[in-house]
């Protein structure tokens, strides 16, 4: 237990000063952690190709490199085109014969899945624009080159809270109260009582960061996208359960100590992120 509070403080600590900082910083921290999880995604997906490994090493650096550059998002659709015909062309030009269309759907799948949450990100984090109270513009203008995107740190520290929160109190409300299996043949911990105490947690948690950090989102509008975003991360948390499931381990990895691979700790995080990145159009 006591390994297990550390490493999640740790967590934590790494987890926010490149989100404060944002700019090249944090673009560089989220496409490593990104990084890292695809290789642990990988053998969830019985790809054991070295060309295709690379490619997607080299696709996922690519997305964090245009969020940086580029955060209005004007290469996103090259991204996607890449992300189908690279992995493609890669196996055409394979000398193996062991190579088949499954590699190319399930490198492109493996691709996807941590690509569009890399630019979202760091797209989301690199938004423009000032927020209404002063003592949160003041600590992103404390923050190299942070001061312009003051929006942007905290529509991420937003949609990193709900990820947190909601997944807390759904462990704790459900490990208190809950009865009803939500699905058991995925996940056979989780129910249906703590899915709605995480939800409840996500729009709570919403509406206190928008009115806190004085985000120009109406309130009532932040209640309705936070429960969305939670009901997101929850997918993305069953989701990597189904995963670890099919290809029958515990843990995407071990490299966190108590808290398995880096997958284990951001799968419900690249969901939410890449849905929050999604909606911000419609909300500004």
């Amino acid at each position: 237990m006591r390994e297990r509070s550390v490493s999640a403080l740790g967590i934590v600590i790494l987890g926010l000063v490149p989100a404060l900082v944002g700019g090249v910083i944090f673009a560089f921290a989220f496409t490593a952690v990104t990084i890292i999880a695809f290789r642990e995604l990988l053998p969830l997906l019985h790809i054991r190709q070295r060309r295709l490994e690379v490619v997607g090493y080299l696709l996922i650096g690519l997305a964090g490199f245009l969020a940086w550059l580029y955060p209005d998002g004007r290469y996103f659709p090259l991204l996607v085109a890449c992300c189908m015909l690279v992995p493609l062309t890669s196996i055409l030009h394979s000398r193996s014969d062991t190579h088949d269309t499954g590699d190319w759907a399930r490198c492109t799948g493996a691709v996807l899945y941590l690509m569009l949450p890399t630019f979202a990100a760091i797209a989301l984090r690199g938004t423009e624009g000032s927020v209404g109270h002063q003592w949160f513009q003041s600590l992103a203008d404390a923050m190299p080159g942070s001061g312009a995107t003051a929006e942007g740190l905290g529509l991420f520290l937003t949609a990193l809270l709900i990820t947190w929160l909601s997944d807390t109190a759904a462990y704790l409300v459900g490990k208190s109260v809950g009865r009803t299996k939500l699905i058991p043949r995925v996940s056979p911990n989780k129910t249906v009582e703590g899915a709605i105490g995480g939800l409840i947690a996500a729009g709570t948690t919403s509406v206190v960061c928008v009115v806190g950090f004085g985000i120009d989102i109406h309130p009532l509008t932040a209640l309705i996208v936070g429960i969305l975003i939670g009901a997101t991360g929850m997918i993305g948390d069953l989701s990597e359960s189904m995963l670890k499931r099919r290809a029958g381990v515990k843990d995407s990895g071990n490299l966190i100590p108590g808290h398995g691979g880096m997958l284990d700790r951001i799968d419900a995080l690249i969901f939410v992120v890449t849905v929050t990145w999604a909606l911000l159009p419609a909300l500004r």
